[in-house]
């Protein structure tokens, strides 16, 4: 039964993966919300930490302003279904259908539903079960990420300090990140609102990843194209060939057997979340939901197959993956 029960949460990682954890553990999700103008751009994280100050959490961060928001619950509070995705943290819910808000915290006071329609799940496959690809097999990772929905249509409103937002039409996304800490270094990237195709969706992280004794720099990503999604990643033999980041942007070219991915994201400022270390919530990191990202996707001969800007795009730069590459 423990075995099926595994092997079950495996080949879903939306999910709460940690139905056995109580110590130097963390699981969150993140929700990616943006209204049908780009006007109202906010991000929501909800999560849990089994640390010495064990709790249930929500981070929330408003893009234009850059403020951000971190509200305390007892671990109690947060509830879960086995078999799906869902999660319940007092009367806040999130899944991959849904997002239920009723949060008071400092000068915010945010209440209302949304819903999402048409979610586009990562592809799951037998011996590459989302995003990880083979690592999701590997039992002693410090970190392990998942893709909920690559792209979706939000319906519903919010009110947000006593005034409503209508997301009506607006679109979201939603990742996840689960283990005993984030890496010491990382650069994540991630954009589904392109210029010329509303369909296209892209994410990348690169990180200093621990690995028995030492450490290695990998990589995850993928770009949702024409309703294929290509994947770029350390498991699949694919290869960052150059990496470069600067005050005003990031520079990064990725290489698979076929295809060269060129990125460049324009640096703008973000707001400060917590982020896990042995489970505790206790690190700050920066991060923007309104750079601009630029790709341009070619095949080994150097032809052009696709090139597009990404708009609200996420982008978080911890430490320094530079030294890597």
């Amino acid at each position: 039964m423990l075995k099926n029960r595994f092997i079950s949460k495996l080949y879903n990682p939306p999910v709460f993966q940690g139905q056995n954890r109580r110590d130097n553990y963390f699981e969150g999700w993140y929700f990616k919300l943006i209204d049908l103008e780009g006007n109202h751009i906010w991000s929501v994280i909800p999560g849990v930490s089994y640390s010495s100050d064990t709790h249930s959490f929500i981070q929330v961060i408003h893009a234009q302003t850059g403020k951000t928001y971190y509200k305390r619950f007892p671990i109690e509070s947060f509830t879960y279904e086995k078999e799906k995705f869902r999660i319940d943290i007092g009367s806040n819910s999130f899944s991959d259908s849904h997002l239920v808000l009723d949060i008071q915290c400092d000068d915010l006071d945010i209440k209302g539903a949304l819903s999402f329609e048409g979610i586009q799940p990562f592809p799951v496959r037998l011996l590459s079960p989302g995003i990880m690809g083979w690592y999701a097999f590997v039992p002693f990772m410090e970190c392990y990420h998942g893709v909920v929905s690559m792209q979706h249509t939000l319906t519903g409103s919010l009110q947000v300090n006593g005034s409503a937002i209508s997301f009506d039409g607006g679109r979201g996304y939603i990742e996840k990140d689960w283990g005993i800490s984030m890496p010491t270094d990382w650069i994540w990237m991630q954009s589904n609102h392109f210029d010329l195709d509303q369909k296209v969706s892209f994410m990348l992280s690169v990180a200093r990843i621990p690995w028995r004794k030492g450490y290695f720099p990998g990589f995850l990503s993928f770009l949702r194209l024409d309703g294929k999604v290509y994947r770029f990643a350390t498991y699949n033999g694919s290869k960052v060939a150059s990496l470069s980041v600067t005050d005003d942007e990031v520079q990064i070219v990725l290489r698979s057997r076929k295809l060269v991915l060129e990125v460049v994201v324009l640096r703008q400022d973000g707001g400060i979340l917590k982020a896990p270390r042995h489970g505790a919530m206790d690190r700050d990191i920066k991060e923007s939901i309104i750079s601009t990202l630029k790709l341009v996707l070619k095949n080994r001969r150097g032809e052009v197959l696709y090139s597009d800007t990404g708009r609200y795009a996420g982008l978080e730069i911890v430490g320094d993956m530079e030294q890597y590459y």
